[in-house]
Order: structure tokens, then sequence, then C-alpha cells
């Protein structure tokens, strides 16, 4: 199982130096970055790191809340600190907080910063919090598992679906893993126990609901994973077919978040029965890859890991099958502009001046492209190297 290391700093400086250290000297760490207090906490519910790189000033929040904050919440308390100390105060706060465990001071070098991370990996990985993620009680049950270290959430998609399984695909993210039904190999919608990932954009419909019902039906979720919307259903009478449409899309959207979690654990539990709260939810007519690009869809470019950002400077080109596929897959009007810009020569950001969209919103599609074995994406140092192949991001 690998590790993860959540870097907590506005400086980008700082945190791509971190992040060159870790992807030249440990294999298997799946480095996390925030770059104020706010979005920190977000990534730490989201992806549970075993160690924590904080910035002594950051610009919503200082390290003494931080350390409070994480020490306060049982779910962080364990969690290793290893501070960046810019105004003197480092050795104060690691008296302070015991979840401190060494400081740096700024500016980091890339030695003691590797000394420091051997250190408190190793430490987090002996004494730390379990990474261990539960197993289904009877294992007859499960179908096929696997870690996205060595096959892509696409495939696990694929799998469900090609062999028309039926039960529920979990991939642990934290605590609450999030589910995906499948009935026969269609998808019914994905859930999870984290009432709080799954609404965070919560849609029109619930303004015109009593907070009495909403509290409710969050607290059921947390007990069943019956998605909040469903349980709402039969209190308020929303239209049917809009309750369908919302569970799906807010599926689709918790899904998402496991775009940019680092790599996670799944399994394939066959089910005799579904609960009820999905027992009668139609399947989508969607097949494996339209569902996931509607998922991605759903994934802001500041979420993505610097390691997944691609070369502004590089260049897409089609794989041997990437050019049926898009053909297959309902596409929207920017996306449909940028496959057919594709010409395997030409850079991405001469692509996006030629059709129009921002450099950002291309390089999220290329993103999307890419989870899909749309395309291949070469690198502009790839693209460089003398008489040689080139090689993919």
């Amino acid at each position: 199982m690998s590790q993860k290391i959540l870097i907590i700093d506005d400086s980008l400086a700082t945190s791509k130096l971190a992040e060159a250290v870790i992807a030249q000297n440990f294999r298997h760490i799946d480095v996390l970055v925030a770059q104020c207090g706010a979005e920190a906490f977000e990534r730490f519910h989201l992806a549970q790191p075993e160690l924590i790189l904080l910035d002594e000033t950051i610009s919503d929040m200082d390290a003494a809340t931080i350390c409070h904050r994480l020490l306060d919440d049982p779910a962080t308390a364990q969690v290793p600190v290893v501070l960046m100390a810019t105004n003197g105060h480092g050795p104060d706060l690691e008296e302070r907080f015991a979840n401190v465990e060494r400081v740096l001071t700024k500016p980091v070098t890339p030695d003691a910063l590797m000394e420091v991370l051997e250190a408190a990996l190793d430490h987090a990985k002996h004494h730390g919090r379990s990474a261990q993620r539960p197993l289904f009680q009877d294992l007859t049950r499960v179908i096929f598992s696997g870690h996205t270290g060595f096959f892509s959430l696409r495939s696990a998609l694929q799998m469900a679906s090609s062999d028309q399984l039926t039960g529920v695909l979990r991939f642990f993210l934290n605590r609450h893993p999030i589910e995906l039904f499948v009935n026969q190999g269609r998808f019914l919608f994905a859930t999870t126990r984290n009432a709080s990932l799954y609404c965070r954009e919560s849609p029109a419909i619930l303004s015109t609901t009593s907070l009495g019902h909403i509290a409710e039906a969050q607290v059921h979720q947390a007990a069943t994973g019956c998605p909040l919307f469903l349980h709402l259903a039969a209190r308020s009478g929303f239209p049917h077919d809009d309750v369908v449409q919302i569970v799906r899309d807010h599926g689709q959207r918790a899904f998402a978040n496991l775009w940019t979690a680092g790599r996670v654990s799944f399994e394939f539990e066959d089910l005799e029965e579904f609960p009820e709260f999905a027992k009668n939810f139609p399947p989508a007519s969607e097949d494996p890859d339209n569902w996931v690009l509607a998922s991605l869809r759903h994934v802001r470019f500041e979420s993505l890991l610097n390691s997944q950002r691609p070369d502004p400077n590089g260049s897409p080109a089609y794989t041997r099958k990437g050019y049926e596929l898009v053909q297959k897959l309902k596409v929207n009007d920017v996306e449909a502009r940028f496959a057919t810009a594709i010409n395997g020569a030409e850079s991405l950001q001469s692509i996006a001046r030629r059709i129009g969209i921002p450099l950002n919103d291309a390089l999220l599609i290329v993103f999307r492209f890419a989870a899909l074995d749309i395309i291949d994406y070469w690198s502009s140092n790839a693209l460089a190297l003398p008489g040689g192949e080139p090689t993919a991001e």
C-alpha cells in the first residue's frame, strides 16, 4: 500500500522542491498539495495522508491553529507533522504540540528534507495509525479486487460492466468508501456514508426542504449509505425523475474525488440482494466510458496533483483506438472541438489558441482524455529528445 504526504504551503517553489525530492527518492509515495488551511483539511479528510509537511505561515491560518485542529480531531491527531519554520517559532510549536515531530528551517535544502522524510515516514509506517482498509467478512463474495497503482479506475469500472456483475464496487478512499452499485453490468449510482463529501454543492431542490428533514437525511446516509435525496424523496414529494438525475449526478461528483486522491484500493462484492434504497433505482443508460467522462468533468484544475498536471508545452496524439473511442463518447462542444484539433504534431498551447479556449481548460481535457486512453500526451522534454521515440508522461 502506498503512503501519502500532504504539503501545506502557499509557496509553489517549496512544494515543488519537496515533490521533486519525494519523486526522486521514495517509491509509491503520493504527494498532495494545499496552499491554504481550508483546502488542507479538505485534502486531508479526502485522502488521509500518513505525514504532513506544514509551512509555519500560510495565508488563511497559522501553524498553531492547524496543529491544534489536527490534535483536536481523533481522525487526525496521530498524523505526524514536519514544520517548515520561517519566523523562529518552530521550537516553541514543537514543544507545545505533540504532533509536531520535526522542525526544518527555511529555506529547506533537499538533503535536510530527505533526511527528515526518511525518519518521519518510517515512524509513520511502523508506529502511526493503521492504513488497513476493511475487508468483507465473507471473502467468497469478493469477485475481484485491486489497487489503482496497478489497475486504473476506468479498468475497475470496465471489469464490473463487461462481466455483467451485480453488486457493489467499493473504493476505499478514507474511513468511508465510495460505493458504486451495479446491476448486471449497468451502473445505478455511486454513494458514500460521508454525507458532507457527497453533497458539497447543494442543488436548488434543497432550498425548499426543511433543515430538520435535511439533517435527518444526512444522519440516515451516514448510517446506511442511502443518498440523502432518496431519503428526502419519500418525505418531501420530490419529482421522481428529478431525484433520479440528482442522485446520479451527485454520485459522479463523489466519484470524481477518486481521480485526485492518489492510489486507492477497491473490491467488488457480489450481492444477493440490494439494500432497499437501491432496489428499484433505474440503471443509467451510459456505458462505462461515458460514465467516467461525466465524472471527470467534475474534477477542478486546482484539485489535480502536481504530478497529474500535464506539461502545457506538450503535444497530444491519439492512441491506436483513441479516435474510434472519442466518436462513441457524448463529448460536449469544447471537447469535440479539441478532439477535432488533435493532429499529433501541434502543441497544446497552439491548439488552445486556435480553438479559443483557456489553457487550463485544455489541460483538463488532456487529463480527461488521457484517463480514458484516448490520447497519449508527450511532454516538451520528451519531444525534444534527439532521434528517439517520445516517452508518455
